[in-house]
C-alpha cells in the first residue's frame, strides 16, 4: 500500500500563493491581496503564511514595501555562463534599460598577477575601468576590468558612460571575445559594494572572475564582476 504523505501548511501556503500569482495571470509589480485574504484563500494562519512570503522574499519572487504590502517582483535578467553577450544585451532581452557609472577609468602599471593574465611585460600599461551597471536606474552589477594598452592603445580616452566597451573594441581595433575562462563563487558584499549595489553589508552576492579572449586565443580582458541577486539569475548549460 502506498504511504499517504502529509502537506504541511507551510508548503501548502507557499504553492498556494505561487498558484495564485499563475492562476491571475500577474505581471511584475502588482500587487498580492491583503494578508488577511491570502489567509482566508489558503486556509493558514498569518504565521504560516508570513514564513511562506519570507522564502519567496529571500529567492526574488516577492518584494516587500514597507506600509505598501506585497508585490511580484521584476523580471530578472539570466547571466547564461557559456553566453559571450554583454550586459546590455542581456538586459534589454527582458525589456530593460541599461547604463553605466564609471568609478574608475586610469591607467596604472600592471602588478604580476594582473601582467602575466594579460601577456605584458613588468609594469606594462594597463587600463583600470571600474563600472556601476544600471538597470533601469537601479544599480545592479559592479564589474571591474583591466586591459592592456599596449595592446589598445588610446582607450582610456573613450567614454565609457555613453559607448560600449565590447563594441568600442570591435570598431575601433576590430577585436570581438570568441572564449571566455571564468569562476563563479557566492560571496559577500563588502561594506563598498553594499554602498555601491545598494544592498546591505554581508548581502550575498554572485562574484564572477574571469578571462575574455579572441579567437586568436590572446587574452583580451581580466574581469571581476559582482552580481546583484535582487536583479540576476545565474544558468549554466552541460552538454554531455
Amino acid at each position: 500500500m502506498a504511504r499517504r504523505t502529509e502537506v504541511s501548511s507551510y508548503e501548502r501556503a507557499v504553492e498556494g500563493i505561487l498558484n495564485h500569482i499563475i492562476a491571475r495571470g500577474m505581471q511584475p509589480g502588482d500587487s498580492l491581496p491583503p494578508e488577511r485574504e491570502l489567509c482566508d484563500e489558503l486556509g493558514v494562519s498569518r504565521t504560516t503564511l508570513r514564513s511562506a512570503i519570507s522564502h519567496l522574499v529571500s529567492i526574488h519572487v516577492i518584494e516587500r514595501r514597507q506600509g505598501s504590502g506585497n508585490y511580484l517582483c521584476p523580471l530578472r535578467p539570466t547571466v547564461q555562463l557559456d553566453d559571450l553577450s554583454g550586459f546590455s544585451k542581456i538586459v534589454r532581452s527582458i525589456g530593460g534599460e541599461p547604463s553605466s557609472r564609471v568609478l574608475a577609468c586610469e591607467v596604472l602599471p600592471a602588478d604580476p598577477a594582473i601582467g602575466s593574465r594579460l601577456y605584458l611585460p613588468e609594469e606594462g600599461p594597463v587600463l583600470h575601468l571600474t563600472r556601476v551597471r544600471l538597470l533601469d536606474g537601479a544599480p545592479a552589477m559592479l564589474e571591474s576590468s583591466w586591459l592592456s594598452l599596449e595592446r589598445f592603445p588610446g582607450l582610456e580616452a573613450v567614454d565609457f558612460e555613453s559607448q560600449s566597451l565590447s563594441q568600442v573594441l570591435a570598431d575601433e581595433y576590430g577585436v570581438e571575445v570568441a572564449h571566455v575562462t571564468l569562476r563563479v563563487t557566492v560571496a559577500r558584499a563588502t561594506d563598498r559594494e553594499a554602498e555601491l549595489m545598494g544592498l546591505a553589508p554581508g548581502d550575498f552576492i554572485f562574484l564572477e572572475r574571469g578571462m575574455r579572449m579572441g579567437s586568436d586565443a590572446d587574452p583580451i580582458e581580466y574581469y571581476r564582476t559582482r552580481y546583484s541577486p535582487r536583479h540576476f539569475k545565474i544558468s549554466c548549460k552541460t552538454v554531455v
